[in-house]
């Protein structure tokens, strides 16, 4: 696989993780049993993202402030 290839994957990865984990934690209930292994896979992948030699700080930002801009709306 490509680098360019690899590194799409892995935005895609921690967007797709980090948007699964926030709707989780602005669920009604709230269930741990929900949200704990979400937070697990969340910070597997992000471990994975931030290990890329080719990780663009800007990236990253841009995927966290979307996810957190959706949990000021809904939240």
């Amino acid at each position: 696989m490509s680098d360019k290839v690899e590194i799409a994957k892995l935005y895609r990865e921690f967007e797709d993780a980090l948007t699964d984990f926030v709707a989780a934690s602005l669920s009604m209930d709230n269930d741990l049993g929900v949200v704990l292994p979400r937070r697990a896979r969340l910070a597997k992948v992000r471990e994975r993202l931030c290990s890329h030699p080719e990780v663009e700080q800007a990236k990253y930002d841009h995927i966290i402030l979307k996810a957190w801009d959706m949990k000021r709306r809904w939240g």
